[in-house]
């Protein structure tokens, strides 16, 4: 049975990213209030800091700080525009597009990425922001990763909507029934390497 909290969608589906930042939100504001009243409480009651309603109100603190780091994660990324959503939306119906992915390398840098489709020949990313170095530094630590999963894909970042789009044009908006395997491979292969 899903909870009041439950995020419905899956990651890389473009709603879940907006789903996933007011769940965490959320779980972190129950947290401090939990934490907050242990902590008011035990002051009203013995009124000192040295109580035994302070252990648990200062252990709240720790699932209170990862929430809260995790929202802080989600909500550094930007999301698409409505008109850019629309161009992609094909792709996102044929099961070939993931959205709002945070990529974290090996040494922890997240990089989010906007819109991602996948194809039987490899990826293709829509980046708003990434400096040049770090966008090489992304597309060789993927490539890396996937292929160290099995999934020998190419990866190619772009910055400008416009160049992405015109890119995805050349894709055809469905995966060959012969590569579906391969395409769902390396979606989970992906999934994996981001939050």
């Amino acid at each position: 049975m899903k909870t009041l909290l439950a995020n419905p969608w899956e990651k890389g589906q473009f709603e879940y990213r907006r789903a996933r930042r007011r769940q965490q939100l959320c779980l972190a504001l129950i947290c401090f209030v939990i934490a907050a009243a242990f902590v008011v409480a035990g002051w009203l009651i013995w009124h000192t800091n040295r109580n035994v309603l302070m252990v648990p109100g200062l252990l709240m603190v720790l699932p209170f700080a990862n929430f809260l780091v995790t929202y802080i994660a989600i909500a550094d990324g930007k999301e698409l525009l409505p008109e850019q959503h629309e161009r992609v939306r094909v792709y996102e119906e044929s099961g070939m597009c993931l959205f709002h992915l945070t990529e974290v390398d090996e040494k922890g840098r997240r990089q989010y990425l906007d819109c991602t489709v996948i194809y039987q020949g490899g990826l293709v990313a829509y980046c708003s922001r990434i400096t040049p170095e770090r966008k090489r530094e992304t597309e060789t630590d993927v490539i890396l990763r996937l292929r160290s999963k099995g999934s020998p894909l190419r990866l190619k970042i772009y910055t400008d909507f416009e160049e992405y789009s015109r890119r995805l044009s050349e894709i055809a908006p469905e995966v060959p029934a012969e590569d579906v395997a391969k395409v769902e491979r390396a979606e989970e292969s992906l999934l994996s390497l981001c939050l």
